[in-house]
């Protein structure tokens, strides 16, 4: 299957240019002539690269890059920077602060072009070869999560029988019970939340930076929720009630700020 780029530029001779160019070498490319038409664009065709040029008419390259790495469907495609001779040192850290992975400056060359593209399109793939492996580690850690839960479930039941039919015992089972409750539960979190921290490296820093009151079981509840998560798919899992879970989501709610117009996951999906 064909990579795609998407090229932004309002001079149609550039665009004729790069599109030649990377067209002959086996690239799929999308053209856009100007920021908002790119923005667009990036949503409906998903390209693996943005080559987007730093001044346009009716939003210039940076304000569209923004808008890109605001937007979950395609914040993780990276964007190069087509720059103009005159551009500043601090145009530059402006653009790396929002987000581009690379700068190319015009006027460019044909073999500059095509190495920088098949320099940040193999990171890429590496990059998304990296995030399935990360994916399914993810998956099998909340698969034993599940299970631990429920196996945690099933003892402390019938530990409670058994403090039922011997009442006795019941300050050694009650003690019982608490130090499975933390060993397994805390065991399995901690695996499940390495593995999340390894996809999303800097959720927790973000969201702390934001929302510095927010308590580790509501971060935890973000972390499920991230994964898109339905209430019913995290009661299942946690082994909670349904509706536990929905008052959770709506204090957090509350907590981070945000109305119930707002849709909850695609604002966790911004960090």
């Amino acid at each position: 299957m064909k990579q795609k780029i998407l090229i932004a530029d309002d001079s149609d001779v550039n665009l004729t240019i790069m599109r030649d160019i990377l067209s002959d070498d086996g690239y799929e490319v999308t053209t856009a002539q100007n920021g908002k038409i790119a923005v667009e664009l990036t949503a409906v065709h998903e390209p693996d690269l943005v080559l987007m040029d730093w001044q346009m008419p009716v939003m210039n390259g940076v304000e569209a890059l923004a808008d890109l790495k605001q937007n979950a469907l395609t914040k993780d495609i990276p964007v190069i920077m087509v720059t103009g001779i005159a551009t500043t040192a601090e145009h530059l850290q402006e653009a790396y602060t929002k987000g581009a992975i690379d700068f190319i400056k015009k006027p460019f060359e044909k073999v500059e072009l095509l190495a920088r593209v098949k320099a940040i399109l193999a990171f890429v793939t590496y990059y998304k070869l990296t995030l399935v492996h990360k994916n399914q580690e993810l998956s099998a850690a909340m698969q034993q999560l599940s299970s631990l839960t429920e196996l945690h479930t099933q003892i402390s039941k019938k530990l409670i029988k058994l403090k039922l039919d011997f009442p006795i015992v019941e300050m050694q089972v009650n003690e019982v019970i608490g130090n499975i409750s933390v060993k397994l539960l805390n065991e399995a979190w901690k695996r499940y939340e390495e593995n999340f921290r390894e996809l999303n490296p800097t959720f927790y820093k973000q969201i702390l930076l934001t929302h510095p009151d927010i308590s580790p079981s509501e971060i935890r509840l973000c972390t499920l929720l991230r994964t898109n998560m339905s209430s019913k798919e995290i009661a299942s899992f946690i082994h909670q009630e349904e509706t536990s879970v929905r008052v959770s989501r709506s204090r957090l709610r509350t907590r981070l700020g945000i109305s119930e117009c707002t849709n909850l996951v695609g604002y966790l999906m911004k960090f």
